[in-house]
């Protein structure tokens, strides 16, 4: 069957382009010019005014959380500005199905610290501010002016964040698939989700699934972001969306 773009490929592009849209510039925002120790979580009190977040940030995680309960890690493959760009860097990955098994389980386990790590800083440390808000000039020069004098956690952290996604061109969707920890929250709401992407009786394990999928993995399986893609490469029809684990899922429990 056919791995060229579909219908509902392009559907979920537009998905993207729309979200960059209206949440590239905060998306941006929290890499390169948030002060704080976790981004996008302490937007009421920032003194960073020129920031969308201001506005946008109890909306949209009020929007994770729904989209969440109800379709899984559907914002990470529909909306997420990230995971655009980790698709489109994704498409020239040198290395691909060759991380699997016990290798791919242990590393797809590294967004589960990371979220426990945010959760304790946010919490406990109260979040504090690693860096300093400057606005002078330009906007690429106020970026260049907040790394030159922000805290070397700052700069650490940041530039931890552009290497992972830049390793998908090496290993497809790096940061997504193993250290996002948006990433490891919405998998485990995607395992009790109300609606989710999983395969039928019909499955025969051919593999398909995964040579397209853009994490490298299957149906309901750790780091299905629910796009949707390997719906239209199944040569049994074996995908399906609805509710609840899927007959192939309660054989394996």
């Amino acid at each position: 069957m056919s791995s060229q773009p579909t219908r509902w490929n392009w559907t979920r592009r537009v998905f993207q382009s729309v979200s960059v849209v209206f949440l590239g510039e905060f998306a941006f925002y929290g890499v390169f010019r948030c002060p704080f120790a976790v981004p996008y979580v302490s937007c009421g009190n920032c003194p960073v005014v020129q920031c969308p977040g201001r506005k946008l940030w109890i909306p949209v995680w009020v929007i994770i959380l729904v989209s969440g309960l109800a379709v899984g890690r559907a914002f990470c493959g529909w909306a997420c500005p990230a995971g655009l760009v980790a698709d489109l860097l994704g498409k020239a990955a040198l290395i691909r199905g060759k991380v699997r098994g016990q290798v791919e389980k242990v590393l797809a386990a590294g967004k589960y610290p990371l979220l426990a790590a945010a959760f304790i800083v946010f919490t406990y440390w109260q979040n504090p501010r690693w860096a300093i808000p400057i606005r002078t000039g330009d906007f690429f020069g106020s970026v260049r002016l907040t790394v030159e004098h922000a805290n070397p956690l700052w700069v650490l952290r940041t530039a931890g964040v552009v290497f992972a996604l830049a390793l998908g061109v090496v290993i497809s969707h790096f940061w997504c698939r193993y250290l996002c920890p948006t990433g490891g929250a919405l998998d485990l709401l995607n395992r009790v989700s109300f609606m989710r992407f999983r395969r039928s009786a019909s499955c025969d394990d051919c593999g398909k699934c995964r040579d397209v999928c853009p994490t490298e993995t299957r149906p309901a399986e750790s780091n299905c972001t629910n796009c949707g893609d390997c719906k239209t490469v199944c040569p049994v029809q074996a995908v399906e969306f609805g509710r609840g684990p899927s007959s192939v899922e309660r054989s394996e429990c």
